[in-house]
């Protein structure tokens, strides 16, 4: 009897300091209780968005590879086409380093489907192989636009800095269109 005395009254107390603690007020008016509209979380739609994000494009050389920003990109809806409008590759690469290739050297292009949640993948799109690839060039304040590429475009001869805009557009079982900047100093020396 007497162990079972003090445990007795610590569940009094705990009863008694329960009864009286501030209970929440369910007597409210309903002019004052108000239904809020569930709404999706920012960080989850953001998170959609992300999943919608094209693959990144590998651009690289056989001794190099370039470091490239994925500026926009858009995806058709209902088997329409899409396209972006192009950003500038110099503002979009500024504070980067450029990658570095020998003159005529081959840039390649590759694109591996990893992480496995991008929208290329759920989507069954094959990468670049069922893509087409543009390149916009800009030397000296000069573009020269590639049109069709493939999956390689041959560097300049010319030494110097050069920047470029590479618009890869899907048109297969999914239609978009991403544009990535990246940019290669060409020099023999490299």
């Amino acid at each position: 009897m007497r162990k079972s005395l003090p445990t007795v009254f610590l569940l009094i107390s705990l009863l008694f300091l329960h009864a009286c603690s501030p209970q929440p007020r369910t007597d409210a008016p309903p002019d004052q209780v108000t239904e809020q509209q569930l709404t999706e979380i920012p960080e989850e739609k953001e998170e959609k968005e992300e999943m919608r994000r094209p693959a990144d494009l590998d651009v690289w050389t056989t001794d190099n590879a370039a470091g490239q920003v994925l500026s926009n990109w858009c995806w058709g809806e209902n088997g329409d086409s899409c396209s972006v409008e192009p950003e500038d590759p110099r503002e979009l690469l500024s504070g980067m380093k450029s990658g570095r290739i020998k003159p005529g050297g081959l840039i390649q292009f590759s694109m591996g489907i990893n992480p496995s949640w991008t929208y290329l993948s759920d989507n069954n799109v094959a990468s670049l192989r069922d893509a087409r690839i543009d390149v916009t060039q800009i030397f000296k304040g000069v573009e020269t636009h590639y049109e069709d590429v493939g999956l390689s475009l041959t560097a300049p001869e010319e030494p110097g800095l050069y920047f470029y805009l590479a618009t890869v557009t899907w048109e297969k079982e999914m239609k978009g269109q991403a544009n990535y900047a990246f940019a290669f100093s060409v020099s023999p020396d490299n």
